[in-house]
């Protein structure tokens, strides 16, 4: 699904009108009704409309009239509905208009007695700061919800105040429980503060034809575009069907990393993973990884040479190859690297193993001067925050701020690689340009280990014959699936998920319709 700018959703609003006839008024009434249909079928599952108290915040502007249709077809579905017109100080109440000195305290009732507040004050289009009197009408509402947990706000196209395009907020916004936001996502959405006032998101339809379209190339994962991303599993096949993976994973002060990201990579359907260990590690994911098949490395002392030729000897065959997590960052091991990097550059491309390069993988490669020059082709790389900006040179990177976008675009482009810049709301990047954006965020993924779970998911879609961006987007999008899961079925609210309680989930994101719409 396409994420918008202003510019751009106010140019596909102008070839409405231009190319098809569907001028403004045509749109809200589309807008209104879509978000009326929204609330009624996704955001009230199990209460009746009829009776339900909504007091609709009405702007001047379009965002005020979106709010108007909505409203008037949730009356006619047995909702009692109030409306408050900001610009006039006008309250309407079962038809009878309240205007004049008393109208504070009645709007105050009003408030007190809905049990939704709908706010479509300010849409798009305005980026100047709030009026005052805006900002006390929306302190009202922050009071007393602050006051019962049971009032919920729905903000139609967004929260009045967030700036559209850049995650911005004005100090009077209050965030809502819902958004319905109109035609596509707004690029703002997707980074903070803005995305801590979104709530949950739902996506209205405004009728625009199908062939009219964003020229954007950035756009949200959904959990219907991941599921038709993913492999089939026909009937007539066999463990080679779904491709074999290498991990050069693990040392003695990490050994739960190899273990985490080879298990991920056999959760999501590869046919057959093998752990690059040495004898002495062999013991500990023998006996606790016991469908892996294993490919002996000399000890880590022993002459890099010897290291990476024992791996490279091994690796005809295997579709994919994950470097990095728990490897440890000494001179050795860099070596090794290198080396391994060196023969699949050699490699013909039918040949290669994909290469997906993480954690200490990265780490050492951000010691060398331009360290993408020695990667091959269509290399996944997926570091946080923290790795990114080593890997840039020193670049201060947020997790979660706009300037993540461009730099995320530009260094991919750049190092020609698919990159997977971790956090909040993930990002990744392909060479071309384009751009995906993770919606979903749990922070209870904020704890070691879960991201070789990560990675080791990517290198498992690899295998199974996936697309790089594709095998990326798929994996980011359902390890947040995963995540959710383990916080429904084991009642985890924000903290106390370890990374290895993903594994048993994720095959149940595989097959899970629930993550297929928004």
């Amino acid at each position: 699904m396409h994420i918008v700018t202003i510019s751009e959703m106010r140019e596909l609003e102008a070839q409405a009108e231009s190319r098809y006839g569907l001028t403004s008024p045509i749109l809200m009434q589309n807008a209104g009704k879509s978000a009326a249909d929204l609330f009624e079928a996704h955001l009230l599952p199990t209460y009746s409309l009829k009776g339900l108290k909504v007091l609709f915040l009405i702007g001047p502007g379009n965002n005020g009239g979106d709010g108007l249709v909505m409203a008037e077809h949730l009356e006619h579905a047995g909702v009692l509905i109030s409306l408050y017109y900001w610009k006039d100080k006008k309250l309407v109440v079962a038809g009878e208009q309240q205007q004049g000195p008393d109208i504070h305290e009645a709007l105050k009732t009003q408030i007190h007695n809905a049990d939704y507040v709908i706010d479509a004050l300010l849409g798009t289009g305005r980026s100047r700061p709030m009026p005052e009197d805006m900002r006390d009408l929306l302190a009202l509402v922050k009071t007393e919800r602050e006051q019962r947990d049971d009032l919920n706000v729905v903000a139609i196209d967004l929260p009045s105040g967030l700036n559209a395009d850049t995650g911005e907020v004005d100090p009077g916004s209050i965030a809502a429980n819902t958004t319905i936001t109109l035609a596509y996502p707004k690029l703002g959405f997707f980074f903070f503060p803005g995305r801590d006032y979104i709530g949950d998101l739902a996506v209205g339809d405004i009728g625009l034809p199908d062939d009219l379209q964003p020229s954007s190339k950035t756009e949200m994962i959904t959990g219907q575009q991941v599921h038709k991303l993913l492999p089939e599993r026909p009937l007539n096949s066999n463990k080679g069907t779904f491709g074999k993976v290498m991990l050069l994973c693990g040392s003695l002060p990490y050994p739960g990393s190899a273990f985490l990201a080879g298990s991920s990579a056999a959760r999501v359907g590869a046919g057959l993973v093998t752990l690059a260990v040495t004898e002495k590690m062999l013991p500990f994911y023998a006996s606790s990884f016991h469908e892996a098949t294993f490919a002996i490395l000399p000890e880590e002392d022993a002459e890099s040479f010897d290291r990476a030729n024992a791996l490279i000897e091994k690796l005809a065959g295997y579709k994919a190859l994950l470097v990095g997590p728990g490897l440890g960052q000494s001179a050795n091991t860099r070596e090794v690297i290198l080396q391994v990097l060196e023969h699949l550059r050699s490699l013909p491309d039918k040949e290669r193993p994909r290469l997906v390069i993480d954690a200490d993988g990265l780490n050492n490669l951000s010691a060398l001067e331009r360290w993408w020059t020695l990667l091959p082709k269509d290399t996944v790389i997926t570091p946080h925050p923290g790795e990114m900006g080593r890997l840039s040179a020193g670049i201060k990177v947020s997790g979660g701020n706009i300037e993540r976008l461009e730099l995320a675009r530009t260094k991919a482009r750049e190092w020609q690689v698919n990159l997977v810049l971790k956090g909040s709301c993930t990002i990744l990047a392909n060479p071309e340009g384009k751009i995906r954006i993770n919606w979903w965020g749990n922070p209870a993924l904020a704890t070691a280990g879960t991201g070789d779970v990560l990675a080791g998911m990517i290198s498992g879609f690899l295998a199974q014959g996936m697309p790089s961006f594709d095998a990326a987007t798929a994996a980011v999008y359902l390890h947040t699936a995963a995540a959710d899961l383990v916080n429904e079925y084991m009642n985890i609210e924000r903290a106390g998920l370890l990374a290895s309680d993903l594994l048993p989930y994720i095959p149940m994101t595989l097959v899970n319709t629930e993550f297929s719409e928004l």
